[in-house]
């Protein structure tokens, strides 16, 4: 099998986000999540595996849904999530989150870790399911969580 790697300056989104630990809230912070991708497959009759400039288009699109939100856990035990009227409301603890619910997007996850972030975008790609497809985020450098199918 071959394989092709993406990472491109345009596959990136800032966001913030919190989590809950077993006796911790952290506070609401942001990152400047980055994303790469691999594939791995077949090639095709051009000798490809997957066009980069596709795998590119597709990558951005999502994270482009990301950029400037506040993300939020949907299935979390712990992170409670409700919509009111173009509001959602947050409690986590002794905290109390409002937030405009044009500025949020809740991921079908218990947290929004890079992992899970990881996870979350990999099902919202559109590729073959024979590929095999590895999604990584990085929080910073140092720092990345990843997901493969």
């Amino acid at each position: 099998m071959h394989s092709v790697r993406v990472q491109d300056q345009r596959m990136h989104f800032s966001a913030s986000h919190f989590l809950k630990s077993e006796d911790e809230v952290e506070k609401l912070h942001g990152h400047n999540y980055s994303l790469r991708i691999k594939l791995t497959g077949p090639l095709n009759d051009d000798g490809m595996v997957y066009d980069f400039r596709e795998v590119k288009s597709k990558a951005i699109k999502i994270c482009k849904t990301l950029d400037h939100q506040v993300l939020l856990p949907r299935d979390s035990e712990t992170i409670k999530v409700s919509k009111s009227d173009e509001f959602i409301e947050v409690h986590v603890g002794e905290k109390r989150y409002v937030f405009p619910e044009e500025d949020c997007v809740i991921i079908p996850t218990k947290a929004t870790t890079a992992e899970l972030l990881a996870q979350h975008i990999l099902k919202n790609l559109d590729f073959p399911k024979d590929f095999g497809v590895k999604v990584c985020v990085s929080e910073s450098e140092g720092n990345t969580g990843c997901y493969k199918r």
